[in-house]
């Protein structure tokens, strides 16, 4: 029995792009509860679990942020590709 798989340079693509939409979602939704808690909209103590929960985000993203900035490579590869294909 042969499984066929699907492509998986293109599978990855597909789930990095989700995965880096899926963060980008959390720290836009907390930087929107910091913006209406700054105007002075949102009380933070009226509000206990919206507070509660844009903590938490917040908190996930930091950790997230931390973990990719230590395993990460520095150097993109589409710099360096494009770099060498230059002659520089």
């Amino acid at each position: 029995m042969h499984l066929h798989l699907p492509n998986t340079e293109r599978l990855s693509e597909s789930t990095r792009t989700a995965r880096e939409a899926f963060w980008l979602t959390i720290i836009c939704g907390v930087a929107v509860y910091a913006f209406f808690m700054v105007i002075g909209s949102v009380s933070p103590s009226g509000a206990a679990m919206a507070t509660l929960v844009a903590d938490v985000l917040l908190v996930l993203y930091a950790g997230h942020a931390w973990y990719a900035s230590r395993h990460m490579d520095s150097r993109d590869p589409r710099v360096i590709r494009a770099r060498e294909r230059r002659g520089f």
